[in-house]
């Protein structure tokens, strides 16, 4: 089984895709700490919203095969740095969440996540099937 790191800002949605593909039983504890729960690390978002966290992220990423881009479709603005996903020298899949909302502009997230070095994006929604169903397949 592959371990998977989320990384994304505070409130792109990672707590809502570890729940819901982890079959609602994830209940995040909020707090600058990183959260294990089966497979998945969550890692909080004041880790990417602060470079001076990202040695922390690159350590954690040690412990994952899988590595989660998650950038909110609705946000205007995206905090990862370009040429960011080789660092962890790992699989890196760019996740963009909140697909159902009537706001989201998947264009504009998808060249945020291509100019952070994601090769791989998926489009996600917790509220539809669909998107999880595409992200359940990316994970196995």
């Amino acid at each position: 089984m592959k371990k998977v790191m989320l990384i994304g800002e505070t409130g792109a949605g990672k707590s809502s895709l570890i729940r819901a593909l982890s079959g609602g039983e994830f209940v995040p504890r909020r707090g600058m700490a990183v959260e294990y729960y089966g497979r998945f690390i969550n890692t909080p978002g004041e880790f990417l919203e602060n470079r001076r966290f990202y040695y922390a992220l690159i350590t954690t990423a040690a412990d994952c095969d899988l590595l989660l881009m998650v950038q909110d479709a609705t946000r205007s603005t995206s905090l990862f740095p370009p040429r960011f996903a080789p660092i962890f020298n790992r699989r890196v899949v760019g996740v963009i969440s909140k697909s159902d909302a009537s706001e989201a502009r998947f264009s504009r997230a998808e060249q945020f996540l291509l100019s952070a070095g994601a090769r791989e994006i998926v489009r996600a929604s917790v509220v539809s099937p669909d998107g999880l169903d595409a992200l359940k397949t990316v994970l196995s």
